[in-house]
């Protein structure tokens, strides 16, 4: 996977309906020639993450900068520097302070309803791209799933608790490389999900 899909997989474990609101990832050239790239890190698994300013200086078109404080990674460097950037943030700085206590809601596709009925689960992000289920919600309570539409959500309603024999293929341990649902009904949802097991 390149850096490009792998800073895109990043965003996409983060989007959660709020978070895409008012958070953001940016790319900008900067006239020394150059490059800065703004990372927030409000409400991921990074938000606590400290880092000083260290700069590596090798010529003085190819040097690069890091820093992360009050929830913003920003990483600077040469016109040449921008792969190294996000490599940096990625491979370095990702797995040196994820938060080890922090879970992400997911949902796990029901069998026999997949892309429309998901359990609720939490998961830890362990790469950019990768959770580890931690926990999973009790089947039988129909407050613990997400739905794709007001349909599936009536049907459910109606029998007062989630039907029997409802299950996932997913067990806590589990490795996941989730993506976004978007619901299209008139409540617009947007979750993270697990794609259903082959």
């Amino acid at each position: 996977m390149d850096l490009l899909q792998r800073i895109q997989r990043w965003y996409t474990i983060n989007c959660n309906g709020d978070w895409e609101h008012e958070n953001t990832i940016s790319i900008t050239n900067i006239d020394n020639p150059g490059w800065t790239v703004t990372i927030d890190l409000y409400d991921t698994c990074l938000q606590s993450a400290a880092l000083p300013y260290t700069i590596v200086e090798r010529t003085t078109t190819n040097w690069v900068g890091y820093s992360a404080e009050k929830g913003v990674f920003k990483g600077d460097g040469g016109s040449e520097n921008l792969s190294e950037i996000l490599a940096y943030f990625l491979d370095t700085f990702l797995p040196l302070h994820l938060d080890a206590d922090c879970t992400m809601e997911i949902g796990l596709p029901a069998v026999g309803y997949e892309e429309k009925l998901w359990l609720i689960a939490e998961g830890r992000m362990v790469s950019e791209s990768t959770l580890e289920i931690t926990t999973i919600e009790d089947y039988g309570i129909t407050g613990n799933y997400l739905w794709s539409d007001n349909e599936i959500l009536e049907a459910i309603n109606k029998l007062g608790s989630a039907p029997l024999g409802l299950k996932t293929d997913f067990a806590v341990g589990d490795l996941i490389e989730p993506t976004i649902f978007q619901a299209d009904d008139n409540m617009l949802r947007t979750f993270l999900v697990a794609p259903a097991k082959k």
